[in-house]
């Protein structure tokens, strides 16, 4: 049973291998394969002929002689010219390779509806495996191409030994300790593979930080340098340490293998020397013998080096089949058939959420209940930690709620379909991005379908008190963004102001998510931006959509229509400014706190 489940492992990945390959160069892909396997016919075919060179020189048949020798030199060199052809061609399978998974990899992890995969270690590490090692899936078809190389020279030599001598069946006997060798080595580096993956990600996670321009102030500031250096070498001191230790521990078993091997043709060679001597072999079977058996050391040790590096290829094919099963997955289950409401007409409703996030026991939220009425601006305020973002992540559909449902007017969230919902939502974010590209485009990919159209841009831009932007070079709306690229180099209230254009992109959003989204403005800017989306949010062109705004600036939640304050993942007060600063609860010690600093 093993054995079968073995064979279809192999089978799945070879397979796999070979549909990249075929997708990605669909002619090249199969020119390269019939190339190498041609070289390898032919080369057995040249080494055969080895014989019949040698019996015609022996008998004195010069005639003869002299065509197994054109007939051999030009074999040969239709077995070196397919092999010059493989190589040329092999560069440019590997490079189309290299571009579809790449795409494949972007697809994959997009397609996935939420974010719950991040958040869980395991499949963390299993995805930065695969992006680490995504070239060995690029290599993939010369892996394919090489076993099976391998194993036709392996199996025509072998016959032709038989052909000799049938005790010389009895070779491939001494091969199994070295396949046993094989596996054991293989074992050994898969087991530190997956030890080191986390001190290997976090090791990547400090050189990012070391090296990067953003965390460089800080860095100089508190005098970090020496400390992540030291964390850098002791995470790969350890990770060394148990590399070296797969490796020495490989070696020693592929050593023992080889050995075997080893006496074993030595064993066979004395054996036909004997034979010969005796007459049973002639004098052309010895040489073919003797070149063969040689030749075998060699092919045996690359076809276990081969076969190894196949298998390190399986474990990373079984990650990449991992994820391609696990997002169609998380995509097929995604696809329910409710329609996402063309308005609203109450508004969103959340009843009883509870959440907590994957692999945790500690619950983010607990029993929460907010109405969000269409044509009203509601705010959320709380301390840091009391999981106000990660409401709005549920809102967004990033994470399904653990307990407790959103309902969309009457329809429950989990039931509409996830990508059709976000197109109707509009949000910017505290942890924007900054899309460095043309200036229009960095604002026009908020929506898509009006990508490029600079009207559309400009206005999103005005309304998020940004239309500056535009005048800060010559080109406009096309000025290139970025310093790397040679682009401008924009201030961090800027990029904000830029993602704030980007949430208004949309035109009719069902829901609108303000998310800390002006952390980087001043309380001034910040104030006068929220006053206009608020105005708007309640004017009649606003009517069938939700907006929520969060923010830990007081001064600016008190214009929305109701205030909601989340305290430890729970609802503690909700209601106007006024009243919840007459109750003189938690708002009102938080809004004089905070106002105390402005004295």
């Amino acid at each position: 049973m093993k054995f079968v489940q073995s064979v279809r492992k192999l089978v799945r990945t070879a397979s796999t291998l070979l549909g990249l390959a075929f997708a990605a160069a669909p002619r090249l892909a199969p020119a390269a394969i019939v190339t190498e396997f041609l070289g390898a016919v032919l080369t057995l075919v040249s080494s055969y002929q080895i014989q019949g060179v040698v019996q015609a020189a022996t008998s004195g048949d010069t005639r003869r002689a002299l065509a197994a020798g054109f007939a051999l030199a030009v074999i040969g060199g239709a077995a070196a010219i397919s092999y010059l052809i493989y190589a040329r061609l092999l560069p440019r399978v590997i490079e189309a390779i290299t571009v579809h998974l790449d795409g494949e990899l972007v697809r994959l992890t997009a397609q996935i509806p939420t974010l719950e995969y991040a958040d869980r270690p395991l499949h963390a590490d299993k995805i930065a495996l695969i992006r680490g090692q995504s070239q060995q899936l690029a290599n993939g078809l010369q892996a394919v191409t090489l076993n099976v190389r391998m194993g036709i020279m392996l199996a025509g030599s072998f016959a032709i030994l038989v052909s000799i001598d049938p005790w010389l069946a009895l070779l491939p006997l001494f091969a199994i300790p070295r396949a046993v060798a094989g596996q054991q080595a293989r074992k050994l580096a898969v087991q530190a593979q997956e030890a080191t993956a986390e001190p290997m990600r976090l090791r990547g996670h400090i050189f990012n930080q070391a090296t990067s321009p953003v965390a460089g102030k800080e860095i100089r500031i508190f005098g970090l340098g020496g400390e992540l250096a030291e964390r850098y070498r002791n995470i790969t001191q350890t990770t060394r340490h148990l590399n070296v230790r797969a490796n020495w521990g490989g070696a020693l078993w592929s050593s023992l293998g080889d050995v075997v091997f080893t006496l074993g043709c030595v064993g066979a060679m004395a054996w036909l020397v004997v034979q010969a001597a005796r007459g049973a072999v002639s004098p052309g079977g010895v040489v073919l013998a003797a070149t063969l058996s040689t030749g075998l050391i060699l092919q045996m040790t690359f076809a276990l080096q081969f076969a190894q590096y196949f298998q390190v290829i399986m474990t990373t094919v079984e990650r990449y089949l991992w994820l391609v099963d696990f997002s169609n997955a998380a995509a097929q289950a995604a696809q329910v058939e409710t329609p996402t409401p063309s308005h609203l007409r109450r508004g969103i409703t959340i009843e009883g959420v509870s959440f907590a996030y994957p692999d945790r026991d500690k619950p983010v939220l607990c029993d929460v209940s907010l109405e969000l009425p269409a044509g009203r601006v509601i705010a959320l305020v709380g301390e840091n930690g009391s999981g106000k973002s990660t409401l709005v992540k549920l809102l967004c559909g990033f994470y399904p709620a653990s307990k407790g449902r959103i309902l969309v007017d009457d329809t429950d969230l989990a039931a509409i379909k996830a990508a059709e919902w976000r197109q109707r939502i509009s949000a910017a974010f505290q942890d924007f991005t900054n899309f460095e590209v043309a200036l229009h485009e960095s604002v026009g990919i908020g929506h898509l379908e009006r990508l490029g159209e600079r009207d559309r841009a400009a206005a999103a831009l005005d309304r998020a008190g940004a239309g500056e932007l535009a005048t800060l070079s010559a080109e406009g709306l096309d000025a290139k963004l970025g310093k790397k690229w040679g682009g401008m180099d924009l201030s961090g209230g800027q990029w904000q102001k830029l993602a704030l254009g980007r949430s208004l992109m949309r035109e009719q959003p069902l829901l609108v998510v303000f998310d800390e989204p002006a952390a980087a403005l001043d309380a001034s800017a910040e104030h006068d931006m929220f006053e206009r989306f608020a105005a708007e949010a309640c004017s009649g062109d606003s009517a069938g959509r939700a907006t929520l705004l969060v923010s830990h600036r007081f001064s600016t939640v008190r214009m929305a229509d109701a205030i909601a304050v989340l305290d430890a993942g729970r609802i503690l007060e909700f209601g106007s400014h006024e009243t919840l600063m007459a109750a003189g609860g938690k708002y009102a010690e938080l809004f004089e706190l905070q106002a105390s600093g402005y004295r």
